[in-house]
């Protein structure tokens, strides 16, 4: 990859995080790897469920427990269940 180094502070998981992504040898399965984290995180970070709270606006936070929130814990969970655990 060739983007711009960035300097920050990292936590031990996000360092594991990290180092886990760039492990990952440059391939289609790295970008789709990678993309798809991104677009899990972003919606993590801001859901914008479909449903509407009782004022009107749609869901944006992922502290509620509507139906689009708990069906992402259920599909992270399925998938959590299906990767073998690795030491």
């Amino acid at each position: 990859m060739t983007d711009t180094a960035i300097q920050t502070t990292l936590n031990a998981e996000e360092w594991k995080l990290v180092m886990a992504l760039r492990e990952i040898p440059d391939s289609p399965l790295r970008i789709k790897v990678s993309g798809l984290m991104a677009e899990l995180v972003r919606f993590i970070q801001q859901p914008r469920c479909l449903g509407m709270q009782s004022d009107g606006f749609p869901c944006g936070t992922p502290h509620t427990s509507c139906e689009e929130c708990q069906h992402m814990l259920k599909v992270l969970d399925d998938l959590a269940a299906r990767v073998p655990v690795q030491d």
